[in-house]
């Protein structure tokens, strides 16, 4: 009993090795596990990430090739082992049945396992501990699909739309977040704005459209959109209506989130062009702009009805110097609190708060509130 418990132990070791050099191998080839039922439908809904099986690819590729010394490059490229994985939708044995689960979510369940065969993605059904090691101990929920990877579109080239434009045809409410490190903070932060804003379908002119630094922020990962319960993907592909197109059926794709790799020089370019910028802050920054005296506002006095940037800052140190400077004015939720009487508890969240902002900007856009 003994030796035999050493060799399972070892066995078990060997294969957890194996694992990892699998996961290892799976970023190096673009690949991303979602989990959870929400991020895993959403994706397949939405078709914005890469389900191409690159075994097909290769064989594709091959039939089209005449030389043979790149047939045998090709070949030599599909040997290693990144090149040997495929999108899959990997389900828990158990998970077709649930009783325990609601109406709503064995629906999804249903309509993720057929979207993915129409798709041509592979099924298979495993062990919950394969699902615990694919999603890092996360709550998958008994769904995992492995796909490409996402990655957030440049606005820098496009830069913002003429804001008397936006007022119609684009977002004119932008959220701008200058370098949220955290996923879980971006995933909730995309959430709101995807709850608020809607799709761009019957609303169109409420869409939120979101902005990150391409640097010192988090990428579009898993993390990311589980904790936006699929908004993610959703937002990679909002629908953009034509409204010069008497047909109202009629749209095509666009992103709603983008990055940017000077957050300060795109946010002075959209000042320039007549967006307010309002930054996020519990007071006005001391003497940061010369050109312009910026008040801080309590968000009662802000009206929605102006094509609006919202700028947050980080979790640790807030607003950069350059991005407080860009801002027109800035706005805070004033709160029940006295100063110094609840130490770590004087103010809100990132994500809660950019929630609340966007909750009051986008339900009074068109109102003649008091405004900045």
């Amino acid at each position: 009993g003994r030796g035999r418990g050493r060799g399972d132990k070892r066995a078990e070791l060997e294969q957890a090795a194996d694992r990892k050099v699998n996961m290892r191998a799976l970023e190096g080839a673009g690949f991303d596990h979602l989990y959870g039922i929400a991020p895993v439908l959403n994706a397949l809904t939405a078709n914005t990430r890469d389900f191409a099986d690159p075994g097909k690819a290769l064989a594709d590729r091959l039939d089209m090739i005449d030389d043979e010394t790149i047939v045998e490059e090709e070949k030599q490229q599909a040997r290693k082992p990144e090149a040997q994985f495929a999108p899959w939708l990997f389900l828990q044995e158990d998970s077709a049945g649930g009783s325990k689960r609601s109406h709503s979510k064995v629906m999804a369940a249903r309509t993720i396992e057929r979207l993915a065969t129409d798709m041509g993605i592979p099924v298979a059904r495993v062990d919950k501990g394969v699902l615990n090691a694919l999603s890092g101990m996360r709550p998958h929920q008994g769904f995992i699909l492995r796909c490409g990877s996402l990655q957030f579109p440049s606005i820098d080239e496009q830069g913002l739309p003429n804001p008397a434009v936006a007022a119609t045809s684009t977002p004119n409410l932008w959220l701008a977040l200058d370098e949220i490190v955290d996923p879980q903070n971006l995933g909730a932060l995309l959430r709101s704005a995807y709850f608020i804003g809607g799709d761009g379908g019957q609303q169109q002119h409420a869409r939120i459209g979101v902005i990150v630094t391409s640097r010192n922020s988090s990428p579009p990962t898993p993390i990311v959109s589980a904790a936006s319960a699929g908004a993610l993907e959703l937002m990679m592909c909002s629908r953009q209506h034509d409204n010069d197109n008497a047909d109202a059926n009629s749209s095509t794709s666009s992103s709603l989130v983008y990055s940017t790799g000077n957050m300060s020089r795109l946010l002075n370019t959209a000042k320039e062009e007549g967006w307010r910028v309002l930054g996020a802050a519990a007071e006005s920054p001391n003497d940061i702009n010369d050109e312009h005296q910026q008040q801080c506002f309590d968000l009662q006095n802000i009206s929605g009805n102006t094509p609006t940037i919202l700028v947050l800052g980080s979790e640790g140190s807030g607003l950069r110097r350059l991005v407080a400077k860009a801002c027109t004015d800035f706005v805070r939720i004033p709160g029940g609190v006295t100063t110094g009487t609840a130490a770590g508890v004087d103010s809100l969240n990132v994500s809660v708060t950019g929630g609340i902002l966007l909750w009051h900007l986008a339900q009074n856009q068109n109102t003649n509130d008091v405004s900045t």
